[in-house]
């Protein structure tokens, strides 16, 4: 037998941990992301588990393994909070009966909203084409009425909910989130007086953030979405506005790819999905993913909240630095957010 001495042992260790990364991004404790001791309590922030475009294809009542696992994983990861940036069915389909759509709505409950809701964690959503497109008044109704009969179940400490579930706002450990209909291109000029009346407010201003969710994106950063009609009509106006306001962060769905941008000092949570079709980023050869994301809020300095995103097949941390710098799309650019 093969005698390992003390500097050869060193070396082994050296080569398996530090040459071979991927062990430990494969093997990834959720639990170490939390502070330890007698510092748990006190230094705790806010911790957020995004996830969105759960649907398969259209009129489908059966969800990706993807979609399983991640649920699956909230009891691990232990988030605060759940956001969900769009598409939880898969409607926006004529042939479509009202049975159809309410078989999808009650298989996202048995699958996904249930779940949550026995974990007792909050779950923060927007609704997205596929759930109640403005094109499609029966999905609309339907939406609608599921989240109604489920309002209690969402957990949310709700600031204004009039209007609930297309838009609204809620609460959670001093940070304000407003969750905007962006389930087609065009802005209604009700809804930005409506968040211009919500972000005045003295909760809103007291806010330690302001993180708005919305299904559409402002810019496109995939090639199949990158056209008008699948990003809001008027990004500059919403971009002014997000400044004007203090919104922080925008969370938005639909384009089936993770990537983080900022600009004029807005960021910008692309979500990826974790239901079918994940897509390229524009001009970007690497395979296409399913991701969900993690973003840790830190009780003091909120401002420096950070992601960490994760491939939802293999539970394997997204490498920022392997994303391109930035994403040309036909109405804007988007500059990679290296926090």
């Amino acid at each position: 037998m093969m005698k390992i001495n003390s500097s050869n042992y060193l070396f082994v260790l050296l080569f398996f941990f530090i040459l071979n990364p991927l062990y430990a991004l494969e093997h990834h404790d959720f639990a170490n992301d939390l502070p330890k001791g007698k510092d748990k309590k006190r230094n705790k922030g806010l911790k957020i588990c995004v996830i969105s475009d759960l649907n398969s294809s259209y009129g489908s009542t059966n969800y990706a393994d993807e979609v399983k696992s991640v649920i699956g994983k909230l009891n691990e990861i232990k988030p605060d909070l759940i956001l969900c940036a769009g598409d939880m069915v898969a409607g926006q389909k004529t042939s479509l009966t009202e049975n159809n759509i309410n078989s999808m709505w009650n298989s996202f409950k048995s699958t996904v909203l249930n779940p949550i809701n026995n974990l007792k964690i909050p779950f923060g959503f927007t609704v997205g084409n596929h759930d109640a497109s403005p094109s499609y008044l029966l999905d609309r109704t339907l939406s609608q009425k599921f989240w109604l009969e489920n309002k209690n179940a969402t957990g949310l400490n709700f600031v204004d909910s009039s209007n609930y579930p297309f838009y609204y706002s809620y609460v959670k450990d001093g940070v304000y989130f407003i969750s905007w209909d962006t389930a087609g291109a065009r802005m209604d000029p009700e809804l930005y007086q409506w968040m211009e009346e919500q972000l005045t407010a003295k909760q809103a201003q007291k806010a330690k953030l302001r993180i708005l969710i919305g299904h559409l994106p402002l810019y496109a950063i995939v090639d199949s979405k990158n056209k008008v009609g699948e990003v809001n009509e008027d990004p500059e106006k919403a971009l002014n506005f997000f400044k004007k306001h203090g919104i922080d962060l925008y969370i938005s769905g639909h384009q089936h790819a993770f990537y983080p941008a900022i600009k004029e000092g807005i960021r910008f949570l692309n979500a990826g999905c974790i239901g079918d079709g994940p897509r390229k980023l524009i001009a970007n050869p690497a395979e296409a993913v399913k991701t969900y994301t993690i973003i840790n809020i830190p009780k003091r300095k909120s401002l420096n909240f950070t992601y960490k995103t994760f491939d939802a097949k293999h539970n394997l941390e997204i490498d920022v630095k392997s994303l391109p710098d930035s994403i040309a799309g036909f109405n804007g650019i988007s500059i990679k957010d290296i926090k």
